[in-house]
């Protein structure tokens, strides 16, 4: 088994991914060129919206420490769904480039839906150092879909963390790093003044202690509470509920809607999480 090796940094570090990208992550025509060879993908391989273009989403990324080696993540639109429908599957690729070759990937499917649309995606380099000799990447990827017009709860941004096994990534680990939850039934319609909701954005440290070989991760939840008041929400409150995941030797676990930091309180309290 080949693992990619990077510098060591210390652990025990927190690690926190921007609200939305705040900086640009194009890829040049080689390296989508490069990607879509290696996943066998022939066509257009330009932008959705350019006649038959198969490019729904892409983002590349130099790994810092690693100047050679490119992150990608690109969507190609491989069965013409095209950038106007819910319905549809996408192929989503996730590549190292090196010399412009492909040297590891991981090739998954988008299924498209009412709550789930290809938007865009963000590479996150933070240090996400697992051990001495192994620093996972993360790739985020943001739907573009509206979702219900007023659930009970929602999760945005969901980042997947992959780790390199010879010419293969492996994700390790998901969570979504945003979420929305109701305290409150009724928080939707008319007649909602005093009603309570949530808002939490997670972050992520690596901890000083391991488990089969790879730092424990502490998800962090930053939690907002907010009341609408004459009919604008205001910032009630904050708090932080935290936990620590351990890697079973596969994986930290994938949940693109965690609920950990639900308030043990209205609807929650009666129905459990």
């Amino acid at each position: 088994m080949r693992k990619l090796i990077w510098a060591a940094v210390p652990l025990a570090f927190a690690i926190s991914t921007p609200a939305c990208a705040d900086d640009d992550q194009p890829c040049d025509d080689s390296m989508v060129a490069a990607v879509s060879q290696w996943a066998g993908i022939k066509g257009n391989l330009a932008p959705w919206g350019d006649k038959d273009g198969l490019v729904a989403a892409a983002a590349c990324k130099v790994m810092p420490n690693a100047p050679d080696t490119t992150v990608a993540a690109i969507a190609f639109d491989t069965g013409h769904v095209g950038p106007n429908s819910q319905d549809g599957n996408l192929a989503r690729v996730v590549a190292l480039v090196e010399g412009g070759k492909v040297v590891a990937a991981n090739h998954s499917v988008i299924e498209q839906d009412a709550l789930t649309q290809v938007g865009s995606f963000r590479i996150d380099t933070a240090p996400y150092q697992l051990s001495p000799e192994v620093r996972a990447f993360g790739v985020v990827f943001n739907s573009s879909a509206h979702g219900p017009s007023c659930p009970d709860a929602g999760a945005d941004r969901e980042l997947t963390l992959f780790v390199r096994d010879a010419h293969a990534l492996r994700p390790v680990f998901g969570t979504n790093l945003q979420g929305w939850v109701a305290v409150d039934e009724g928080t939707c319609g008319s007649g909602t003044a005093g009603a309570r909701s949530e808002d939490a954005d997670m972050t992520i440290a690596v901890e000083k202690t391991s488990s089969h070989g790879f730092a424990d991760l502490a998800l962090t939840a930053h939690v907002t509470r907010n009341r609408l008041e004459n009919q604008q929400w205001v910032v009630t409150g904050k708090r932080t509920k935290r936990i620590v995941l351990k890697y079973d030797g596969k994986s930290y676990g994938i949940d693109m809607f965690r609920n950990f930091w639900y308030p043990n309180e209205g609807i929650w309290a009666r129905h459990g999480k």
